[in-house]
């Protein structure tokens, strides 16, 4: 996903994907959101449902949680095939933090290569669309960085991360597929962590909750190379009544609509098993 349309509603930060309404800012400044809040930002909003996380980064595993890393890991603490994976990377690749221009310069060719590996409901944008939505993104909150080939200055990758107090998100990455077995993704995630929790001493840095609308391999490689873990929390959900009625009446069918594989049953199927992760913490399912 490029670029981010964003609403602030009491005092948090909401990001309007497809019809629905997520925190931007960190899960732990939502302890004080509740139902009837929640219910009251969605309806004066165009969003058919709001989700956000209450009990952030619990000790009790769930089956919700964000990928999160709080603590710097320099390049000696690292397994030693990640150590030789990160070094390979950092010989081959310049990681660097860029200015908005930047991207819009050498980003749609990056992400569109980028893009044919993912199996998701998402539409590729044209160029046009893709600059918009970088161009509309807030500086106050976002930042950019690249990779470049150290051989000949060629674009291989880039980061939109969101950056909030002292907590930074990885929004959106995206690797040449091509560049991917020389190390670029070892390179990149190793320098930003030592920008965010190193150099500028952040909370945290965040890669996102759990993904449901496509399988990435992302969350395993951060958790079993970089050290990030699991922060496990309480998924909430508030539906607008019409979309809710409607949810209920296709539920039971959830798992005859996730094996279809058209356009509507993939967005389908991700509001599916949001619902189902929903109902095995507060109903039991």
């Amino acid at each position: 996903m490029i670029g981010l349309k964003i609403i602030v509603k009491n005092n948090v930060i909401w990001r309007n994907n497809q019809g629905v309404l997520m925190p931007l800012s960190p899960p732990s400044e939502l302890s004080n959101l509740n139902f009837q809040d929640a219910s009251e930002i969605l309806e004066n909003s165009s969003s058919f449902l709001l989700r956000w996380e209450s009990n952030f980064d619990s000790q009790h595993p769930t089956h919700w949680w964000h990928v999160i890393k709080s603590d710097h890991s320099d390049l000696s603490s690292l397994k030693k095939k990640t150590r030789y994976e990160v070094r390979k990377g950092l010989d081959a690749f310049c990681c660097e933090k860029v200015t908005k221009e930047v991207i819009l310069t050498y980003g749609y060719f990056i992400y569109k290569k980028a893009f044919k590996r993912y199996n998701t409901h998402e539409t590729l944008y044209s160029k046009e669309k893709f600059d918009s939505e970088i161009r509309n993104l807030p500086d106050d909150f976002f930042e950019f960085w690249i990779v470049k080939k150290q051989i000949d200055g060629s674009p291989v990758a880039f980061a939109e991360n969101f950056v909030i107090n002292d907590v930074c998100f990885y929004n959106t990455i995206w690797f040449d597929p091509d560049s991917l077995k020389s190390g670029v993704s070892y390179a990149l995630f190793f320098e930003m962590n030592r920008h965010y929790l190193a150099d500028r001493s952040f909370k945290y840095v965040s890669d996102g909750a759990r993904s449901l609308s496509h399988s990435t391999a992302i969350h395993d490689f951060l958790i079993s190379k970089f050290g990030f873990r699991k922060a496990f929390a309480t998924l909430n959900i508030a539906y607008k009544p019409w979309f809710k009625f409607l949810l209920l009446a296709i539920y039971p069918f959830r798992q005859i609509i996730c094996k279809l594989s058209f356009g509507f049953s993939k967005k389908a199927c991700v509001v599916l098993l949001q619902e189902e992760i929903y109902r095995k913490h507060f109903l039991n399912d």
